[in-house]
């Protein structure tokens, strides 16, 4: 778990390939996630697609799923493991979004039925703006061809508010998406940066930037004192 999961601080969902799905990518992904729902919520979880060769012994992830009956197609976790859900592959879109649920409530702070319906109504916002924009952007070349200047010029300010309008959307999308992990990975600074560096080289068995600045220093001050 801690090999797949890496440093993604997201919750993990993990699905494995068979000869059921005949060797497509999105044989198993359309079958079991087949729902616009289903497909938001897979964007709040580190997802893992193992190959079909995970149910023999002699694989590196086979523990993952190495149970001999009942052998799950898909399981979410939490980041910590704490909460495992399996699931067969043949469970509907409404019970892979319950699952979702449990799991992702699980490692954020905001509830993600309230944030995916929100998603959804501005996704659909966005397919009306920009057919909108796509229809004012044909008028205006036409009119321009038409040497009606005056009236794309116009046109040209309704296009501009519609565009004013998709990044407005595009904004409230961006917080909408941020359900606020409950383990927020910490943002690195400076010094932290430097002290991994100079981590790195004492492991090495050389000398820090730092220490290396002093001697240098202890050197120049040599050098003036002659």
């Amino acid at each position: 778990m801690r090999e797949i999961r890496g440093s993604d601080p997201r919750p993990l969902l993990v699905m494995r390939d068979c000869d059921m799905c005949n060797g497509k990518d999105d044989a198993l992904l359309s079958r079991t996630l087949n729902n616009d729902r289903v497909l938001l919520g897979t964007q709040w979880f580190h997802c893992v697609k193992l190959d079909r060769r995970v149910i023999e012994k002699s694989h590196p992830f086979h523990a993952l799923f190495g149970q001999e009956r009942n052998r799950p197609h898909l399981f979410m976790t939490s980041w910590d493991g704490s909460l495992v859900i399996p699931l067969p592959g043949t469970q509907s879109p409404r019970e892979v979004w319950v699952t979702m649920e449990k799991v992702l409530s699980k490692d954020y702070k905001k509830n993600p039925t309230t944030a995916v319906k929100s998603w959804l109504r501005l996704l659909n916002h966005y397919d009306t703006l920009d057919s909108r924009m796509k229809s004012l952007r044909e008028q205006i070349d036409m009119l321009e061809v038409q040497g009606r200047t005056k009236k794309a010029k116009s046109m040209g300010k309704k296009l501009a508010k519609l565009q004013a309008d998709h990044t407005k959307v595009k904004a409230e999308e961006k917080k909408v998406m941020d359900l606020v992990l409950r383990r927020a990975p910490k943002v690195k600074t400076i010094a932290d940066f430097d002290a991994e560096a100079a981590a790195g080289v004492s492991a090495k068995g050389g000398k820090s930037l730092l220490d290396r600045i002093r001697d240098n220093e202890k050197k120049d001050e040599k050098k003036d004192g002659k």
